[in-house]
């Protein structure tokens, strides 16, 4: 190994300084992906907790090295414990990147379909949620409602959303031309900056988008306005030409 610098006690190879870059990056892109978020604080701790902990192995304190080493093992446990739904969220984020989703293909043949029928709800007066996802993802939630597996149509939508029938309450999941289940419970928002006003089911659309990559569609039973709950934001009173923008433009972002 080649010796770049050589300070007294210390000596840096051109490897630890690739080294030294990588990990920069590496904090540099973690910190891109939660700023803004609950996460953010915790992760300047981490990130403090690692620069000790690297200074003391440099100037060889072993002991206060180990005791940064340990702490940094466990802010890694509680920073996992603590903020799930922020990792989720970023897991997915690295799972959409075109890089390792190029053979992906996307499938719009029902958009038509969905759009018709979020339409014609609001038509009808019946609250609704859709939740309209990219991949297979959501079994947990999946699994807890009741499996309906069957081809999206319009008919079959507002069946399940009228308010006599035993599905109604809930969410439907959409994964490319099937309805996969109904009745589904969706984690609510937690944001406390949200407009105290909205009800249930937008908090219900806005804390799965928290959580996902879904995109779900909000119709209010109330107002008969449609919104769309996508990456933690809410877009309210959304007209049909912006519905289809955002429906389009998220099923062939794969």
């Amino acid at each position: 190994m080649v010796e770049l610098f050589n300070i007294g006690f210390i000596s840096i190879s051109l490897i630890d300084i690739i080294d030294i870059i990588v990990v920069g990056f590496v904090f540099y892109g973690t910190y891109m992906l939660f700023r803004d978020t609950r996460a953010s604080q915790m992760l300047y701790g981490m990130i403090a907790i690692a620069i000790l902990g690297l200074i003391a192995h440099l100037l060889n304190f072993r002991a206060t090295a180990w005791l940064f080493e340990r702490l940094a093992t466990v802010w890694v446990i509680l920073f996992i414990i603590l903020f799930q739904p922020e990792l989720r969220r970023v897991l997915l984020y690295i799972g959409q990147n075109p890089l390792l989703r190029w053979m992906a293909k996307s499938d719009n043949s029902k958009t038509e379909e969905i759009i018709h029928s979020v339409f014609e709800l609001k038509k009808a007066g019946m609250g609704a949620l859709l939740v309209v996802i990219r991949d297979s993802g959501l079994k947990s939630i999946i699994d807890r409602g009741v499996k309906v597996n069957a081809i999206i149509n319009h008919d079959l939508l507002l069946s399940i959303f009228n308010t006599t029938s035993p599905l109604h309450d809930g969410a439907v999941i959409i994964f490319e031309e099937r309805i996969l289940a109904a009745k589904c419970i969706l984690p609510l928002s937690e944001n406390i900056e949200l407009d105290p006003t909205i009800g249930t089911r937008h908090l219900a659309g806005l804390g799965l988008s928290e959580e996902s990559d879904a995109t779900v569609i909000i119709v209010s039973e109330e107002s008969g306005k449609i919104s769309i709950a996508f990456q933690g934001k809410l877009k309210r009173d959304v007209n049909e030409d912006e519905l289809r923008t955002s429906l389009y433009t998220y099923l062939s972002n794969r």
